[in-house]
């Protein structure tokens, strides 16, 4: 049986980043053949460059004279990006069996491919900092021609469900999973003396509370990992108890995850993108560690053994900070093991397959 060849393409995401839904859609798909990784462009005279990242997995970078994050707001000029970069990708030789879009401004897509998943994990028209009304209706266009013309469409939500079924009845909810670590140094939790120590993976961006954040420094050590920009690391640095390790993958990740005692994730609800769930939250359960989650909208319906993830208001995050940490013993660590494997994305990949491939061709 010939090895599988799958085609990822979310054009707004490197490589070498945190974790994110896509990088975990690669891993799993590499176990049965090959995965080619198509990047954001860098800026530079047009080209294309792939790369052997890890075994079975191709990164492609492309390279285009204006910077992505004009290009993507652009009409015309995104079209033309787009069939450009597709024309090449289709160049490189293989014959794609599957191809997962998580690009919602590439409608072109469906010119080249014909087997196309579109995968929407957040309501991406109308976020970020730069959204007058064209830009909102440009997207608001593309992403519906993405969306119509997939054989299916993955979601994360029951948010983005209610929106996206609007455009393609083949909608389903499949939830981030957690990583199926191949990870041999877990610990029980760590003794309880001196100051506790709190984990945050992911960019310090908009999404997350900074007040709620100023006061857990003063009572907590707290370890960021993952980028940050120059005036959140000023803003949260002045604290004696911040410490920044910058982005860590793999092993370097797990390891630093050890030295933590509880995980959070305390998002500003002002903000938040409505169609979010937290990604980093399955990370945290696969590595056996007490989550303490903002209580979002699209979570609130989500159940979890008492001891093992705590949503909670950000008005009691600081508490509930102190409560988990306290409450923790190797049991509930274990139970929160057994929850991401049952929960992982060795699973939810298996789902959207069986998913696919019942549709209609």
């Amino acid at each position: 049986m010939k090895p599988n060849n799958y085609l990822i393409y979310p054009t707004v995401t490197c490589w070498d980043e945190p974790p994110r839904a896509r990088h975990q859609v690669a891993h799993e798909l590499k176990k049965d053949g090959d995965v080619y990784f198509v990047e954001k462009n860098r800026t530079g005279m047009p080209r294309v460059e792939v790369r052997l990242a890890e075994p079975g997995i191709y990164v492609v970078t492309p390279y285009f004279p204006v910077n992505y994050k004009v290009r993507y707001r652009t009409p015309g000029l995104n079209e033309l990006y787009h069939r450009w970069l597709l024309t090449k990708i289709k160049a490189l030789g293989p014959q794609f069996d599957l191809v997962i879009c998580f690009d919602y401004t590439a409608p072109a897509i469906h010119s080249f491919f014909k087997n196309v998943i579109f995968y929407c994990a957040d309501d991406n028209v109308g976020f970020g900092k730069f959204n007058p009304f064209f830009i909102n209706r440009y997207h608001t266009r593309t992403e519906r021609l993405v969306a119509e013309k997939a054989r299916l469409c993955i979601v994360t939500s029951d948010y983005m469900q209610g929106k996206i079924n609007k455009y393609n009845p083949a909608t389903h909810v499949v939830p981030l999973g957690a990583p199926s670590l191949i990870y041999h140094g877990a610990r029980p939790p760590r003794p309880r003396e001196g100051t506790p120590v709190l984990g945050l993976v992911g960019y310090l961006d908009s999404n997350l509370d900074y007040p709620l954040l100023e006061s857990l420094l003063q009572e907590f050590i707290v370890h960021f990992i993952g980028p940050v920009s120059p005036a959140n690391r000023e803003r949260l640095g002045r604290f004696p108890h911040a410490r920044f390790l910058g982005v860590k993958t793999g092993e370097a990740l797990y390891e630093a995850l050890q030295e933590v005692d509880v995980c959070i994730a305390p998002y500003d609800e002002a903000v938040i993108n409505k169609g979010a769930t937290p990604n980093k939250l399955w990370l945290y359960l696969a590595m056996g560690k007490p989550a303490v989650v903002t209580n979002i909208p699209n979570i609130r319906s989500w159940k979890f053994p008492e001891g093992t993830v705590y949503k909670c208001a950000n008005e009691e995050f600081v508490e509930t900070c102190r409560r988990a940490y306290q409450e923790d013993t190797d049991a509930l660590s274990q139970q929160r093991l057994g929850l991401s494997q049952s929960n992982s994305w060795e699973e939810r990949v298996k789902t959207i397959k069986n998913l696919y491939f019942g549709q209609p061709a």
